[in-house]
């Protein structure tokens, strides 16, 4: 019985004096970020040539890529990590230094990210991937468009037939500027919502393991019972193939 006590004394001496030990961790940090320390999040801006192929790979950064007024690549970053900038044969490669570190909590960990303008122009090739980011497209043109995650999301913007689209568990978001060739979206455990132009025409399969279908574009709601491959035909010749493991698909 005396050991039984002396062990319920020790476990709320040592809760006690964690508690403690946390609450004084959160008051530092607040006082830290109400004096403005950032940690070790830093921002900075670098400017390129435009290039003809871009290609982006972070591991938890959210990215996003736009066009804007200017005649240079603009890259506004904050984060904890620098970024590496590779420029080779007409390739602009940027990449997440992988580093460990130790990061400070601050209001700037909150905006974290990647931010990239380009000047207007289709380009040969533009590639944005993350691990654990969300990668966002705002009506980027070029001959190969290829977006990926592991576990971010995806919104991508004024896209057509050309884009390449894969994530394992993210969610993706798409709006379509056309749709007149194949294509395939890899979606995983992640839903699809996907907003189609008004003179919406193509043969869809869907193929899922226990997602569902559901679209207000065509004349009635589908919904196909856990594990069918749901095929449409809507009066066209070209397919968009949308696969998932348990996502659900969802066509405005």
């Amino acid at each position: 019985m005396k050991r039984i006590r002396l062990l319920k004394i020790l476990c709320v001496v040592f809760c006690t004096v964690g508690a403690v030990l946390i609450g004084a961790g959160i008051f530092m940090q607040y006082r830290a970020s109400q004096n403005g320390y950032a940690g070790s999040v830093i921002s900075e801006t670098a400017e390129f040539e435009t290039p003809r192929e871009l290609v982006v790979i972070t591991t938890s950064m959210p990215v996003t890529a736009e066009y804007g007024d200017t005649d240079r690549v603009i890259v506004s970053y904050t984060g904890s990590l620098p970024l590496i900038f590779t420029e080779d044969k007409g390739m602009l490669r940027i990449t997440q230094n992988d580093t460990f570190t130790m990061t400070l909590f601050s209001p700037k960990t909150a905006e974290s990210g990647i931010h990239i303008t380009l000047p207007h122009k289709v380009y040969e090739r533009i590639s944005l991937s993350s691990s654990s980011g969300s990668v966002t497209s705002d009506c980027l043109m070029a001959d190969t468009l290829e977006f990926s995650t592991k576990s971010g999301d995806m919104r991508l913007l004024g896209i057509d037939e050309r884009a390449s689209v894969r994530t394992e568990s993210g969610n993706v978001y798409a709006e379509f500027s056309s749709f007149s060739s194949d294509m395939t979206v890899y979606a995983g455990a992640g839903d699809v919502t996907l907003l189609m132009p008004d003179e919406l025409s193509l043969y869809l399969e869907f193929f899922t393991e226990s997602g569902t279908f559901t679209s207000e574009r065509f004349d009635e709601t589908y919904y196909h019972e856990y594990g069918d491959a749901a095929v449409i035909y809507n009066g066209a010749k070209h397919k968009l193939r949308v696969n998932t493991s348990s996502g659900d698909l969802y066509i405005y």
